[in-house]
């Protein structure tokens, strides 16, 4: 019975937060997602997915991730309708910040998942 609570106890919870955009006139519209990690456990094979719902007309003009943990982006990013990047893991209070910036003040569904393996 310890041994499970441990387990329950020891579970990585994590999160995301969808920031608002900000929008430069006529230039570029800025936004960003927040993924943190609110569990007392690490999260292994993390995967953060951005995209556009119609890929002909939004793409993503830059891409920045700003992480505490090591990253790998893995398809999409700039001039693309999407990104997926993968963590191998995520330590309890670690977050990833993903800044984005597009033509419009459309904003990308953002997936977060994880699994341990």
């Amino acid at each position: 019975m310890a041994t499970f609570l441990q387990n329950i106890t020891a579970a990585p919870q994590l999160v995301h937060t969808l920031l608002p955009p900000y929008e430069v006139p006529e230039l570029i519209v800025m936004g960003g997602v927040i993924v943190e990690n609110r569990g007392r456990g690490p999260a292994k094979n993390v995967k953060i997915v951005l995209e556009y719902d119609d890929a002909s007309a939004d793409k993503i003009r830059h891409l920045q991730v700003v992480s505490e943990a090591e990253y790998i982006l893995r398809g999409g990013g700039e001039q693309q309708s999407f990104a997926t990047i993968r963590l191998r893991q995520l330590g309890p209070g670690q977050r990833v910040v993903v800044y984005f910036s597009g033509p419009t003040r459309i904003q990308p569904h953002v997936t977060v998942t994880h699994y341990a393996g």
